[in-house]
């Protein structure tokens, strides 16, 4: 790798929006041979109303002119972004084989207006409706080529979350949007014209105010900056399932690593992160081309995003200010979305039999990098994405793996990254490291560049070895069915005879029965005895021969079979609550007059939008009927006390418990939230937000938006917003482990 590459380009002062329209000129444009006269005007009109100046900024990258061969099927794009008014105007030259037919129909965002439509140097008849521009080529001169010019423009105003209660995925929705701080287009959204019958390679020129970079797929030829304006020039060969456009006020970073060019495109105010992230994204390539192989786009870079997301496109991702300071992302979140230019952005998801992207890219990112840091780290990865799944989608909201698209719902994210996840974890744990990863590999060659099913994964795994009926039967069981098995260790037996001990027992299952492959382990005095009991129906019976005294048997106690936990097993965290039935709210006496807004924002963020807030007093009458609570300050009244009372086994796990739940606050955290289990009704919960009360509201606010993101932990403390204190309960009892007689 070379040393880090600094381009640094400034903002100044937005042009009017007629001073950015009216003040570019076209470059590198071709023009088709026999124009008509009565187009001429018109075309060099155009010459001098879109297109860009453009002067060298400090240590540039170089900007080129890539003009295609004028033979080669492709598409000249230039584009002017106005942000002050919302605006994209475009226009497209387009070279496109066209074998025969009277119409052809090119799509572009339904909220466009055609400007302009020529083709052969013809002006012709057109339709645009819902998107589709449909051509009438009936008066054309036809030849083996098309030579299309459009002209079009559009305002987007999709509005933008800036500071959601509940990120788990805050940009859904948002398709399109130019604002003040940027542009953001998402790779399907139509800005620019996609004909229906063919991919063009696209040269893009995106003009902009000052200091405003574009970025998006493919090779970046340059960016430049004259006269009030930036001009960015990238070329785009791979368009896949479209290709994403965003711009802001960056400055530019780069790094070369042995295959390709990193960049990052932070603002001013983030600037400084350029190298950590640029080193940690570089990283991230070597990792996944030396696991999966080569790595197919022309560049990766991390681009810094005006409102809150997390979006992994096709070469780069685009993540919010706020997400991109926190200090675990680049060795987090950003593996994950590097990942994803292999699965998602590099083989692509035939969605119409479910996505498998999501999993394996969790597998491959999120799991891996707690694999590496420990064997009890991955396994303790394994035991949380099981709490989720019997928390947040076990029951009505469970649906099978084959049905999941998208992330919309904490009970599709988990089923949709988590257990997918499991599941190929024991795709993996059944086939061993080398055919596993060898099929992977081989996936990967396969359908680079092309959708892929399901099927067409297990069947990447069936051709390292899997056995095809396996396949069939993971397929319905695991894909195709909602569930989990519930397991329970049935009658144990411990025998001392004259040839040693002998250990029998029993797995017993609920409706529905899964075919299994059950690790039991035996600890004894001398060792640990582990075999694999098969499992099929409600019973089924192993045995253990032990020279050495049996102490202990345990059923998967590495967690590598997804099942659902029984609730002894799950002990109370944010998730539960996420998860839980109907939530009642109660505001102690110091908080009654928090801001409604605030409370309904945090509550929904928990997921109980619909949660009854009532008053301490009326609440203390009350509590005989209600069910589960979150208290917002620590109640006063006895009855309300009394149900903040943890079990024995919590109190050594954090540190003045007891006084914390009495409103007394340790010194160096000014915010604490616990989740307690309920002291009256099984499996139902108590927890209580307790911030310091001389905070001030927006210091509260930065806080509770916080919470969400910590489920799978049962007590939280905060400093200024920043969590300085987390951990999870243990467990109250473990049905699958049973103590032997001695």
């Amino acid at each position: 790798m070379s040393t880090i590459d600094s381009t640094l380009v400034a903002g100044s002062q937005e042009p009017s929006r007629a001073s950015v329209l009216d003040r570019t000129r076209q470059q590198c444009t071709f023009f088709p041979p026999g124009l008509n006269p009565v187009n001429i005007l018109r075309i060099l009109l155009l010459v001098f109303t879109l297109g860009a100046l453009s002067v060298a900024a400090p240590r540039p990258i170089a900007a080129h002119c890539h003009k295609p061969d004028s033979n080669l099927a492709g598409q000249e794009l230039r584009v002017a972004l106005d942000l002050e008014a919302g605006m994209l105007r475009g226009r497209s030259t387009m070279r496109l084989d066209f074998a025969s037919g009277a119409d052809l129909d090119i799509f572009l965002h339904p909220r466009m207006d055609i400007d302009f439509v020529q083709v052969n140097g013809w002006l012709v008849d057109h339709d645009f409706t819902n998107g589709r521009l449909h051509l009438h080529l009936n008066r054309v001169d036809m030849h083996s080529q098309l030579l299309i010019i459009i002209e079009y423009s559009g305002i987007f105003h999709d509005p933008t979350p800036f500071s959601p209660f509940s990120m788990d995925n805050p940009a859904t929705g948002i398709d399109a949007t130019i604002t003040k701080q940027g542009a953001f287009f998402q790779g399907h959204s139509g800005w620019f014209p996609r004909p229906s019958n063919q991919e063009l390679p696209v040269d893009l020129e995106v003009t902009a105010p000052e200091g405003v970079l574009a970025v998006t797929a493919g090779r970046l030829m340059g960016h430049e900056q004259k006269g009030g304006q930036s001009i960015s020039r990238w070329h785009v060969d791979q368009l896949g399932r479209g290709v994403p456009l965003s711009a802001g006020t960056y400055q530019l970073h780069s790094l070369q690593t042995d295959s390709v060019p990193v960049y990052t495109y932070f603002s001013p105010e983030n600037a400084h992160l350029a190298r950590t992230y640029l080193q940690a994204a570089a990283g991230h390539l070597a990792f996944y081309e030396n696991l999966h192989g080569p790595y197919a786009f022309d560049h990766f870079a991390v681009v810094e995003n005006f409102f809150p997301s997390g979006f992994g496109m096709p070469s780069y991702t685009l993540l919010g200010s706020t997400v991109l300071r926190l200090p675990f992302i680049p060795e987090t979140s950003l593996r994950h979305e590097v990942a994803h230019c292999w699965w998602g952005n590099g083989v692509f998801v035939d969605s119409s039999h479910g996505n498998w992207s999501e999993g394996l890219t969790t597998y491959v990112a999120d799991y891996l990098i707690q694999e590496e840091k420990s064997v009890e780290a991955a396994k303790e990865y394994r035991l949380r994405v099981l709490r989720d799944y019997a928390l947040l989608a076990a029951g009505p909201a469970d649906f099978p793996v084959s049905r999941f698209l998208s992330r919309s719902s904490p009970a599709s994210q988990v089923i949709g990254y988590g257990k997918a996840m499991f599941l190929l974890h024991m795709i993996r744990h059944r086939l061993g490291d080398r055919d596993f990863w060898g099929a992977l590999q081989n996936f990967y060659a396969r359908w680079l560049f092309r959708a892929a099913t399901w099927q067409d994964l297990l069947q990447a795994f069936e051709r390292s070895g899997w056995g095809s009926e396996e396949r069939n039967a993971f397929t319905a069981q695991w894909l195709l069915a909602p569930g989990a098995p519930r397991l329970a260790l049935g009658n144990v037996q411990v025998d001392d005879t004259a040839r040693g001990w002998v250990v029998n027992g029993t797995i017993e299952q609920q409706e529905p029965f899964f075919d299994l492959l059950v690790p039991v382990h035996l600890q004894t005095t001398g060792q640990t005895l582990v075999q694999e009991t098969a499992l099929a129906g409600a019973r089924t019976v192993f045995s253990f021969q032990s020279a050495d005294q049996p102490l202990r048997l345990l059923v998967d106690p590495e967690h590598h079979l997804f099942r659902l936990l029984s609730p002894d097993e799950i002990p109370p965290t944010v998730n539960s609550i996420k998860g839980g039935n109907a939530l009642t709210a109660v505001l102690s006496d110091a908080f009654q007059e928090i801001p409604r807004d605030l409370l309904r924002g945090f509550l929904s963020s928990l997921n109980q939008p619909d949660a009854i807030v009532l008053g301490e007093q009326e609440a203390s009458s009350k509590v005989d009927t209600l069910g589960n609570m979150l208290f917002f300050g620590s109640p006063r009244t006895p009855r309300l006390q009394d149900l903040l009372r943890p079990p024995d086994t919590y109190i050594p796990e954090m540190e003045g418990l007891g006084k914390i739940l009495q409103g007394h606050l340790p010194d160096d955290l000014d915010t604490v939230f616990v989740v307690l289990p309920h002291p009256h009704h099984k499996n139902g919960i108590i927890a209580l937000f307790s911030p310091n009360p001389e905070l001030a509201l927006d210091q509260i606010t930065d806080t509770v938006r916080r919470i969400t993101h910590y489920g799978k932990d049962s007590y939280l403390g905060f400093s200024n917003g920043n969590n300085l204190l987390r951990g999870t309960w243990p467990p109250q009892a473990f049905p699958l482990s049973r103590e032997l007689p001695q």
